[in-house]
């Protein structure tokens, strides 16, 4: 233990370190999972300023943003098979379509199938597989459009994997296709009904949120949030919404939020230069909807004006659905419920706002296939600070499988996140891949993205240090890095590499017999008896036979002026290898020592003492006052999960 007594204006405040394990005996945590079509990371913790995002942020304020998450596939169907399944994308088969559905077999056939083996309650709400309520239809329609008449031809897409489907078609009908909702009870008439909507009444007043299939699934959810809560089942909830999937639909009090003539502008605005012509296609979506829905339309879509207001409703439909959102993670809080829920937050995949001149999704370029995840868990460590490193959407089920306790099957392609939840600057993978219809795929490293298309490839390679986004083809002048992703990492499933685990670290400091010995090599042990024991010589790479290799930590009582806090706090210091695989630090603030909060600790800044070595700071939630003179620290590690 560490104390730092110090004295202000008579003033005495104390803070303190202490260490301890938790064995990490919770109960199986809940997992609510949130799907949002087509969403990519335009929000406001993603850095984009402009949008008013603020459930969405206060999801990512309280658990894990990864800034480089990559779909699978840039399409709806095809994505959500590959995040549900855990499987790498085939472009010879239906795993790269709207169809990848038809592959689903096996025991379990998707994550969700797998808690419900193991005593979940499994429930989906909304779009979760690729169908917007969950079960097949024929949409070829007989109502005058291809999403008017539907025609139920099939059980649900993923029949084993969930206990209830839960679905209102309410005023639009069963056969009314719902992501295609208009207000009033209208569905889409395909090449007639407009491209968005703002929701107003007949008095041109704003629409209530429930106007809209999307508000509908959010009551839905808190309803069945509550059941679950009075019945205390161990339940998995998949919510899935459908904005700002086209057409962008919201209420108006959305649309008033943003002024489009200062909404960013499109970036890049050109094709690659020197790309293959097939990797930069126009997708079809737009051409599904009408013109002439603004004074002076010329009846095209791609004028400027008309882009404009896509950008517009686009925007508009993030922050209708930002509030939806937020009103489901209300829910949860109120009911007690959010301390042991695992909650994520998916998008399918991006979508190009006029970005390379394209409007819609499908290609394997960086507007299309990255998108926001955000994992907020029981015990989550670093509370609001982003990972940095490359992860897909298929490691997403190992993640849940080893945060719920239970076992994956064996053959899923993703890696668990686990490690990213512990620590964010862990590192994540080498690479990811995508693929898309036209054999199409792409690798993407922290630099460079490669993409191949056609039967016989042609590769496009993008040099990405500068910009994330593709401008030029250097294939001709970058020749050796062309060879080396081809050859080494596009048909190579990445995982990550450099970390170690306790039991490793072990094996470099004790000998065989030593480690037998739980009072030399044991998780608690203190072999140079210099007051740390192996966990914190493990979790800041110390040499746990070196009296004098010690781990440092600190609490102190710090002026934060320069840093924009006006006054003084309570601070935490502690250092941490980011290669540390299976270990938890959780810093935890006390003003009595009698009841001990991981959650009032605020992250401020982090030092780095070599390339895998850092010292991270901590804060109080409120700065040292008469009213609380005095705070302490400990730093619980918990093994695993």
């Amino acid at each position: 233990m560490t104390s730092h007594p110090h004295a202000r204006a008579g003033l005495v405040a104390l803070a303190a370190c202490f260490f301890s394990v938790n064995p990490n005996a919770n109960a199986r945590p809940n997992v609510l999972f949130i799907a949002v079509d087509d969403l990519r990371p335009e929000l406001r913790c993603y850095g984009q300023a402009h949008m008013i995002t603020p459930n969405i942020d206060r999801l990512a304020a309280t658990g894990r943003l990864f800034q480089k998450h990559y779909v699978a596939v840039p399409t709806c169907g095809a994505s959500r098979y590959a995040l549900l399944t855990g499987k790498r994308p085939t472009p010879a088969n239906a795993s790269v379509s709207n169809n990848a559905f038809d592959l689903l077999a096996g025991n379990p056939e998707t994550w969700g199938h797998l808690l419900r083996n193991n005593g979940w309650r499994t429930i989906s709400i909304g779009k979760i597989t690729h169908e917007p309520d969950g079960f097949r239809w024929e949409n070829s329609g007989a109502l005058g459009g291809d999403d008017r008449g539907r025609t139920l031809i099939g059980s649900a897409e993923a029949p084993l994997s969930w206990d209830e489907i839960l679905f209102d078609h309410g005023r639009w009908g069963a056969r009314v296709n719902p992501i295609f909702n208009y207000a009033g009870g209208n569905g889409r008439t395909s090449g007639t009904s407009p491209a968005y909507e703002i929701g107003v009444d007949a008095g041109g007043a704003s629409l209530p949120d429930n106007a809209y299939q999307d508000g509908r699934i959010a009551e839905i959810a808190i309803e069945k949030l509550r059941e679950l809560k009075d019945d205390g089942s161990e339940f998995f909830l998949g919510v899935g919404f459908y904005r700002p999937h086209l057409p962008f639909n919201a209420p108006k009090a959305y649309y008033d939020l943003y002024n489009p003539a200062t909404l960013p502008q499109a970036f890049p605005i050109a094709k690659p230069a020197g790309a293959e012509p097939s990797t930069t296609n126009q997708s079809g979506e737009l051409g599904n909807y009408g013109h002439g829905f603004y004074p002076g339309d010329p009846g095209v879509h791609t004028d400027d004006a008309y882009r404009r207001k896509l950008r517009h409703a686009y925007s508009a439909s993030i922050s209708y659905v930002d509030a939806q959102i937020g009103k489901v993670l209300d829910a949860l809080d109120s009911l007690g419920l959010a301390e042991n829920t695992i909650v994520v937050l998916w998008g399918d995949h991006g979508w190009q706002l006029d970005d390379y001149d394209l409007l819609g999704k499908h290609s394997v370029l960086e507007r299309s296939l990255h998108a926001p995840l955000i994992i907020r868990a029981p015990g989550v460590s670093f509370r609001g600070v982003p990972a940095a490193g490359l992860v897909e959407s298929i490691d997403i089920y190992p993640t849940i499988a080893q945060l719920c306790g239970v076992t994956p099957p064996a053959g899923i392609d993703g890696t668990s996140l686990v490690p990213m939840l512990n620590n964010p600057d862990a590192p994540g993978k080498g690479w990811v891949y995508s693929a898309f219809e036209g054999n199409e795929e792409s690798v993407r490293t922290a630099r460079w993205r490669l993409v191949a298309s056609g039967s016989t490839p042609a590769y496009d390679l993008y040099d990405l240090e500068t910009t994330p986004f593709e401008l030029t083809d250097v294939s001709a002048s970058e020749s050796a890095v062309l060879t080396e992703l081809i050859d080494n990492k596009l048909h190579v499933q990445a995982t990550r590499t450099g970390t170690t685990t306790f039991g490793e670290w072990r094996a470099m400091h004790f000998t065989p017999g030593e480690i037998l010995d739980p009072s030399i090599a044991g998780f608690n042990a203190d072999p140079d008896a210099d007051a740390n024991a192996n966990q914190f010589e493990y979790l800041g790479n110390t040499n746990p036979r070196d009296p004098s290799a010690t781990w440092m930590t600190s609490g102190a009582i710090e002026d934060l002026n320069a840093r924009g806090l006006p006054g003084e706090w309570f601070t935490f210091r502690f250092r941490a290898s980011i290669l540390i695989d299976d270990l938890r630090p959780l810093p935890q603030f006390s003003r009595d020592l009698l009841m001990w909060s991981a959650n009032e600790p605020v992250y401020l800044d982090k030092l780095a003492l070599t390339p895998t070595l850092f010292e991270y700071i901590f804060r109080s939630a409120a700065p040292v006052s008469p009213a609380q003179p005095r705070g302490f620290w400990r730093l619980q590690v918990e093994p695993g999960p």
